[in-house]
């Protein structure tokens, strides 16, 4: 079965050509077929209550933050509720408007295959990457033909509908880990090509309303790009999956993280994670480097054994990372017995003994989320930046039961199994909170100023 969560974390601009590797495959389980423009409405609740029964079948975390009243009333109002012709972007907003009652940021929910095609093939897509900051988005990268939006610029409306609404029609029907909002305000800006077409369907144009770097408003238009045209516009920049970088002058080192998915590594970067880790500590080791901060931004997850195997080069004592696994069979909650439950030891070769610091923000989710929670619990560090996007107390995931409603042919994600952390926060419904936070912003992107690299570096300069 595809991992239809690897969708989204690889829609980004830069990261656009790798999704063609995925894609196929949803196709190959959901094969395309003629979507209509519009829905009857017995059609919609004929999608809606196969919906509910797959969730009750197979949706381990589905009661954990809404009872099962809560549930079955938010049907019950939704089948009420809906009119007699309903267009495909109306049936989408429907569907999606559940997520904020499953608060499960694994139960992803896309587009019918036909739409995820057109996406990859002739679409015209937003052709700019931005930054959420401040309630804008701030623009990072802009592919258009026009150019006439700086990099920098502020954009406050985008064909006549403000940023504000538009941030809180998506953040509101995107997928979170229980009342955080950190992870679907990362998708909103990080996928914003993605999930505009979801929402507002492929426009050939766009009108931009944009504060320029004086705080001038102007207006102009630019035209949708494909994108093999949006690939044709951009610099060709290697990037580097898992990166260590010497700090100069401080006996500090950053260690940089993108993923921690065997194969998007393998795909995107050609790295091999548990090799490319070994190497890294024993040059940490050659160079007797005393602080190490582990940047875990925009990793938005993948395999445990790899996250398990990053903290053994570095954690003190034996350490477990989750207490407990749930999945429904059935309909009925049976606990498993895995390997993963158990307690782990340090590796003795190339382990580092010095300080460690740990980078996060609303991107870190999913296994990101674990290695940051055991970390903290551990007491081994500092952890600097912004609360995680994934739950400091319960996580799903695979494996995945994926479903296509019948009529309306949306793909929904349904995790089977329940990760119970072994460190319970009284607030379960938010992230890993940071000891020290610090402002992510667009100049990273930019390459002006990183405020984490500016805040590891006093903070080490102070010891």
């Amino acid at each position: 079965m595809v991992n239809v969560s690897r969708v989204l974390i690889q829609v980004n601009m830069k990261n656009i050509n790798a999704l063609i590797i995925i894609v196929p495959l949803i196709m190959l389980h959901f094969p395309l077929a003629g979507q209509k423009d519009f829905y009857a409405k017995q059609e919609l609740v004929a999608d809606l209550e196969y919906l509910k029964l797959e969730l009750e079948q197979h949706h381990s975390n589905l009661y954990t933050y809404s009872s099962k009243e809560q549930v079955d009333l938010w049907f019950k109002n939704q089948r009420a509720n809906l009119s007699d012709s309903i267009s495909k972007e109306a049936a989408f907003k429907v569907v999606t408007s559940i997520s904020p009652l499953l608060k499960d940021g694994h139960c992803y929910i896309y587009p019918s295959a036909q739409h995820l095609a057109s996406f990859f093939s002739a679409a015209p897509l937003f052709p700019l990457e931005v930054f959420l900051s401040n309630g804008s988005l701030v623009v990072t990268a802009n592919y258009s033909k026009e150019q006439n939006i700086p990099l920098g610029s502020m954009i406050t409306q985008i064909n006549h509908v403000s940023v504000e609404d538009i941030q809180s029609l998506i953040v509101g029907h995107t997928c979170r880990d229980g009342d955080n909002l950190a992870y679907p305000e990362h998708l909103f800006y990080k996928f914003f090509p993605a999930y505009y077409s979801f929402f507002f369907g492929f426009q050939n144009q766009f009108t931009i309303q944009y504060l320029d770097k004086d705080g001038v408003e102007k207006a102009v238009c630019i035209q949708g790009l494909t994108r093999e045209k949006i690939k044709a516009s951009r610099n060709a920049e290697p990037e580097v999956g898992i990166d260590l970088q010497f700090l100069p002058d401080i006996d500090a080192a950053v260690l940089s993280i993108k993923s921690f998915d065997n194969q998007m590594l393998r795909a995107d970067y050609d790295q091999k994670f548990k090799r490319a880790i070994r190497k890294t500590f024993k040059l940490l080791r050659d160079a007797k480097i005393e602080y190490l901060a582990i940047d875990l931004r925009d990793n938005q997850g993948g395999a445990l054994s790899n996250g398990i195997y990053l903290l053994q080069h570095f954690l003190i004592a034996p350490f477990q990372c989750v207490d407990s696994y749930y999945q429904l069979k059935h309909g009925k909650r049976k606990q498993l017995n895995t390997k993963w439950d158990n307690y782990f030891n340090p590796k003795k070769k190339y382990h580092f003994g010095g300080e460690v610091f740990l980078f996060l923000n609303g991107g870190s989710f999913s296994c990101s989320a674990i290695v940051a929670n055991t970390f903290k619990a551990s007491k081994r560090g500092q952890v600097l930046g912004q609360m995680s996007g994934g739950s400091a107390y319960v996580n799903s995931g695979g494996p995945n039961k994926l479903v296509t409603l019948p009529n309306s042919k949306i793909t929904f994600t349904i995790p089977k199994t329940q990760y119970q952390l072994s460190v319970e926060l009284s607030e379960i419904g938010l992230g890993v909170p940071p000891d020290v936070s610090v402002e992510d912003t667009p100049e990273r992107i930019l390459g002006n100023k990183d405020h984490y690299i500016d805040k590891f570096k006093g903070l080490v300069e102070r010891r």
